[in-house]
């Protein structure tokens, strides 16, 4: 068995349910290393499935692929493997989120790479001893179980998500009120993200949100895994991007303005609510 993997008992971790508690907190992701058995899962929980991802390119990492998985339900583990390149053991919470991986996240590109997805023989993604370290400096493993961006971790949460598969077009919310597209273009600019090639915002009352539009899906998808999550300070006042896919094929009408030298603004567009 490579990288550690291993089903069912071993590596300090239980398998399955159990009783017990969680020691990944904050709001992103905790790392691996210090021994598996500090996570268990609750009696009620439903039982996680494995997913094995494959087709990673050297520019991911397990934030990054988080950034597009979570779109379709909440993830436990991620797992890059150090012996295997360009494969990665991901811990989806239940089936109803890994069959959603399977159906969108299959064959889709990132970075100029297909990925295949498909069902894993282990119960349970096992980590034990200190992690690896990626290309990109990144841990190869991230724990996800308690983080704020799990989109599905709430009934109410779950109720704002729709699973639909990449198009060009993405929706991006969560920005305070403050910021406008120049700030928005500039961040994914500074990111190394594709230029889109139009953008629409719209500021409620809680935030602004709106329309980005690429030349192709994949554009959009890059950016997804390179911007979703993204969190900083700009003159004083913090910020953080979530990014989802709209599975519109183009920018309707009416919200799409003329484009020129690359992104456009307008305002409009989709408000979204602001997501916490």
């Amino acid at each position: 068995m490579d990288d550690g993997m291993r089903g069912g008992r071993g590596g300090g971790m239980r398998g399955g349910r159990g009783r017990g508690r969680h020691n990944s907190g904050g709001g992103g992701p905790s790392h691996g290393g210090g021994g598996g058995g500090d996570q268990w899962y609750n009696d009620d929980a439903p039982a996680p499935v494995v997913l094995m991802v494959h087709g990673l390119e050297p520019k991911m990492n397990p934030m990054r692929l988080f950034n597009i998985l979570c779109m379709y339900g909440d993830v436990n583990k991620i797992k890059f493997l150090m012996t295997k390149k360009g494969i990665a053991m991901v811990e989806m919470k239940d089936i109803k989120a890994a069959e959603n991986v399977l159906r969108y996240v299959n064959r889709m590109n990132v970075f100029g790479s297909q990925l295949n997805v498909s069902h894993s023989k282990h119960r349970e993604v096992v980590i034990y001893g200190p992690p690896g370290v990626l290309d990109d400096g990144s841990e190869a493993v991230q724990v996800f179980i308690r983080s704020r961006f799990l989109r599905y971790a709430t009934p109410q949460k779950a109720a704002k998500n729709r699973q639909v598969e990449a198009t060009k077009v993405l929706h991006f919310f969560a920005l305070p009120l403050e910021y406008d597209e120049d700030f928005l273009l500039k961040l994914l600019e500074d990111k190394g993200c594709p230029t889109p090639t139009s953008i629409s915002m719209h500021k409620s009352e809680v935030c602004s949100a709106g329309l980005l539009e690429f030349e192709n899906a994949d554009e959009a998808t890059d950016t997804v895994a390179i911007a979703n999550h993204l969190q900083g300070n700009h003159k004083g006042i913090r910020y953080i991007l979530k990014l989802a896919f709209t599975g519109k094929k183009s920018m309707p009408t009416g919200d799409k303005p003329n484009s020129h030298n690359g992104a456009s603004a307008t305002s409009g567009g989709d408000g979204g609510s602001k997501d916490d």
